[in-house]
């Protein structure tokens, strides 16, 4: 009897100190609830991304759980639940990174939520536009007037005064569920999918480089993209195919920086290769930061 009782007493101590920081993220994402947040990394998702979080006052920390094959992750920490409103978001990519879709390599992408942006009890997206807004307001809080020039810088205006897109803050904070409204075989999702293709790699070719730079390279690149793929990421120029590829213009947006008058060359596609459903996430290289949850150890339950 003593013995039962002194290993539930050692097994609590453990439980205790593993729980500790009240972080506790979960990778996979469930539903938001009052006393949790859900985050998502998308271009579409991303599996395997590292997410910190600055909530101001020295609140800062690492979520305990990398995002899962949703792209989501899900925390408790009280430090971004409080007011999710005043933490500005930074996810990482790393070797395990990739986008689920096609299976490229997201190693080294680094996406960013501006302060403002994310709201209680409501998904927030880190995405290559959100990352340029970012970069745009220059550490402001995020307002839907910049979030309109923004998709007016990068070329996407044109959804919105067609009414394609009605809700611009909707498009930056559930990317996802934006793009998934439109119909499959629309060549405006084409336009979308494609620019965020783009400037992802762009972002990442041309890290010290200026918002204006940033958007005409990808501008001219995503021209040229959408010319011969319309239906990105699906082959055919009349309709979608069952075809799926992807592209890493990375190089790409180098050479048209360097030589902006050239005609643009696209690198030859490769075709998209779906990571496994079942594939999990692997925990963060160090552990959370922003208290040692348990939600990180295990692989967990990604959707």
């Amino acid at each position: 009897m003593k013995i039962k009782l002194l290993t539930t007493i050692i097994a609590g101590v453990l439980l205790a100190g593993c729980g500790g920081g009240n972080d506790n993220s979960v990778d996979g994402g469930g539903g938001q609830t009052p006393d949790t947040h859900t985050l998502q990394a998308f271009d579409p998702a991303i599996i395997n991304m590292i997410a910190k979080y600055d909530c101001g006052d020295e609140k800062t920390g690492t979520l305990t759980s990398r995002t899962a094959y949703s792209g989501k992750v899900t925390t408790k920490d009280e430090n971004v639940i409080a007011d999710p409103s005043a933490c500005s978001f930074t996810f990482t990519g790393d070797e395990n990174t990739l986008d689920v879709t096609n299976g490229k390599s997201m190693n080294g992408v680094t996406y960013t939520i501006p302060k403002g942006l994310a709201q209680k009890e409501q998904l927030v997206t880190a995405s290559p536009l959100t990352t340029y807004l970012t970069k745009k307001l220059n550490g402001a809080a995020f307002t839907e007037a910049a979030a309109n020039e923004a998709l007016a810088e990068l070329g996407l205006d044109g959804l919105v005064n067609k009414g394609r897109i009605s809700n611009v803050t909707e498009l930056f904070s559930n990317t996802e569920a934006v793009i998934n409204a439109l119909p499959s075989d629309s060549k405006d999702r084409g336009t979308i999918l494609a620019t965020t293709m783009v400037l992802s790699d762009t972002l990442k070719s041309l890290q010290g480089e200026s918002f204006e730079e940033i958007a005409t390279v990808t501008k001219t690149i995503t021209a040229s993209v959408t010319a011969e793929y319309p239906f990105y990421p699906a082959v055919g120029k009349d309709a979608p195919t069952d075809e799926l590829i992807y592209l890493d213009v990375k190089d790409t947006a180098t050479k048209v920086k360097e030589n902006p008058e050239a005609d643009v060359t696209l690198p030859k596609s490769k075709p998209a290769v779906k990571v496994p459903e079942d594939t999990k996430p692997v925990p963060p290289p160090t552990g959370g930061t922003g208290g040692s949850g348990d939600g990180g150890s295990g692989g967990g339950n990604g959707n």
